[in-house]
């Protein structure tokens, strides 16, 4: 079945869910011991009430699971818990496996009209909440009216539900169907649903209680008094985290019951998830996922090598693969190895506050003899082991945009015309043998480093820096605090920042290479100006050839033809090609450490935060063997 057919010159484009045939028999259905139990206690109603109409089908990875036992993870704090995220990926439509496809999930089936103006979504009827009360397009239409139109809850309104500006009109005809329109053509809606609609749902029956439009005034002041806060938007962020707060219902596999803050943290299956295996039984197959709750990466490294996880990626340091492989037989697990989607790049601010480096930094040739100044062979060697693949970050093969000549252009380690663009643009060798600014005095700046979760080893901007030394570039690495360093690159403070860029699905969250708001790494001033159209003071008014950037990508947006949109991602990827914004590394490869009895896991994983992963894998089917854990 064509599930995305080409929007152009079609009136109306309607998407069938080929994975609901149609419903099971309710005696057909099975379900996990430890809720069937429940059932004949009297305590939950039978599977087959428990379960919508048409559950959507999940057809395992490998094969059909066995129920029971506990998935161990780790975790920095209960923001690494992931429920409502990467552990809980259930928007209305989502990433297939390839990454790329969108196909039916909480949606059944879709209509695309008026030439892509208009989304029409079918819900699946009889979808429960975790707590048993019907899910329907009423709690949809909750967080489109009381949530993203509020702002004391959303100061800002999400970018992805417009176009050119304008806001998306959503209505809700029945229980079964949400409605989004749009003033004119949005060719990508249905893959920024994919990405950014995992968000899209919450439960109104239990938040509104919360809600000021909702909760009488004296019992909301009650409620925020009892929770030591002193807004009720606070209250209500803090109730509708199911990473913070167990009572709130979820449709997503796992649901939290732990109180916190707690050094081990659970989440147990949903006894209403909403989907089935072929053979009628209901998913999850794994009873709770426990997270243990560590310091820093290097712990979760030492816990992982001792066996003390069944699947963890996250956190996980790639530089340690040699000492994963001497460990795998003792700790029973095996190793997992792809190359990452994104690249170790550095920021270079066009814009930088400092008037006098500033011309510097706007130049395309002093950019052009940072990347060639830099030896990515070596680094691969010393660092990786020769696993990684130099790169410059202009996207990568997983996206549907990259041609490898845009990831090619002043990748090469030529030192000599490093030095030849140096001097070109006005920055010569001093007594000291060290690059001067015009006026005498010595170019001295800091790397300030973003630390990440895969683990890039700060060796790795020490090598970098060493490399600028010897073409005269007098460079100190500082790894920046995580809550402090966003904010500082988002007003301009930071003139190199090292983080990493996006590999797949850059048009989904344009901030890596559109200058669209102050998140745009590459251009946080030319952001701020162009999101707030010159009303930010902050912000920049930025020169013509990054405001044609964000133009192409406008244009992108709206072009119902596939041929069209590829030509406009290519436009913007060549420009950033040659412009050499950003410096780009290497593309790593990361680990995903997996106990041997931990099964329905592919033979390879995208990690990317724009498919969720693990979401998009389906972690509903994963299973473990028996014998290994004991069944709950």
């Amino acid at each position: 079945m064509n599930r995305r057919a080409p929007l152009a010159g079609v009136l109306a484009v309607t998407i069938a869910a080929a994975v609901c045939p149609g419903r099971f028999a309710a005696a057909a259905y099975q379900e996990a011991p430890v809720l069937r139990a429940l059932v004949e206690r009297g305590q939950l109603p039978t599977v087959a009430e428990r379960l919508p109409e048409h559950p959507m089908i999940v057809k395992p990875i490998e094969k059909i699971g066995q129920y029971g036992g506990t998935w161990r993870r780790f975790s920095l704090g209960n923001r690494d818990l992931l429920l409502n995220t990467r552990m809980g990926y259930e928007p209305l439509v989502r990433w297939d496996l390839d990454g790329k496809t969108v196909v039916p999930n909480l949606a059944h089936s879709w209509e695309v009209l008026d030439n892509g103006c208009t989304y029409v979504f079918h819900l699946r009827k009889g979808v429960k909440w975790s707590d048993g009360r019907p899910l329907t397009s009423e709690d949809i239409g909750f967080v489109m009216n009381d949530f993203h139109a509020n702002t004391d809850l959303s100061p800002i309104y999400p970018s992805w539900l417009t176009i050119n500006g304008n806001r998306v009109s959503f209505s809700a005809p029945d229980p079964c169907t949400v409605v989004f329109r749009f003033p004119e053509p949005y060719s990508i809606f249905l893959e920024m649903m994919a990405y950014n609609g995992n968000l899209l749902v919450l439960p109104k029956h239990y938040l509104k209680q919360f809600h000021a439009k909702y909760q009488d005034p004296d019992e909301l002041r009650r409620l925020i008094a009892k929770a030591s806060l002193n807004r009720w938007f606070e209250l209500f962020h803090r109730m509708a985290d199911p990473n913070q707060n167990p009572a709130c219902p979820t449709y997503r596999p796992f649901q939290l019951v732990t109180e916190l803050p707690a050094q081990r943290m659970v989440a147990r299956r949903n006894p209403y998830y909403w989907k089935v295996d072929p053979e009628g039984n209901q998913l999850p197959y794994i009873d709770e996922v426990a997270y243990t709750d560590v310091q820093n990466n290097e712990i979760v490294t030492m816990k992982a090598m001792a066996g003390e996880t069944d699947f963890q990626a996250r956190r996980i340091d790639a530089s340690n693969y040699a000492l994963f492989m001497e460990n795998r037989k003792r700790g029973n697990y095996h190793v997992m190895r792809d190359m990452s989607p994104g690249t170790e790049v550095l920021y270079v601010n066009p814009h930088s506050k400092n008037e006098e480096i500033r011309p510097f930094l706007a130049q395309r040739d002093f950019r052009i003899a940072l990347s060639l100044a830099i030896n990515r062979a070596e680094i691969n060697f010393i660092l990786f082991s020769g696993t990684a693949v130099p790169s410059r970050g202009i996207a990568s093969p997983y996206d549907p945009y990259y041609l490898p000549e845009f990831d090619e252009k002043y990748l090469d380690y030529d030192p000599r015309r490093a030095e030849e663009l140096l001097d070109g643009v006005g920055l010569k060798r001093g007594p000291s043998g060290m690059r001067c600014l015009p006026d005498g005095k010595r170019f001295r700046q800091i790397i300030y480093i973003f630390a990440t979760e895969i683990g890039t080893p700060v060796e790795m901007w020490q090598l970098v820096a060493d490399y600028f030394r010897e073409v005269g570039l007098d460079f100190v690495v500082q790894v920046d605090a995580v809550a402090l360093s966003p904010m500082r690159m988002w007003n301009g403070n930071t003139d190199f920042w090292a983080y990493s860029t996006a590999g797949i699905h850059w048009v989904l969250d344009p901030v890596w290479f559109v200058p669209c708001r102050s998140a745009s790494y590459f251009a946080p001033l030319y952001g701020r100006y162009i999101a707030s159209n010159g009303k930010d003071k902050m912000g920049v008014k930025p020169p013509e050839e990054y405001q044609r950037i964000y133009d192409w990508y406008q244009e992108l947006l709206g072009a119902t033809d596939e041929q069209e949109r590829l030509e406009l991602g290519h436009n913007i990827l060549r420009q950033w090609s040659e412009q050499c914004y950003t410096v780009g590394i290497c593309r790593q490869e990361l680990l995903t450490i997996v106990r041997n009895e931990f099964k329905n896991v592919p033979a390879t994983i995208i990690h990317d935060y724009r498919v969720l992963t693990p979401g998009y894998i389906g972690i509903e089917q994963f299973y473990i063997e028996q014998g290994e854990q004991e069944t709950k």
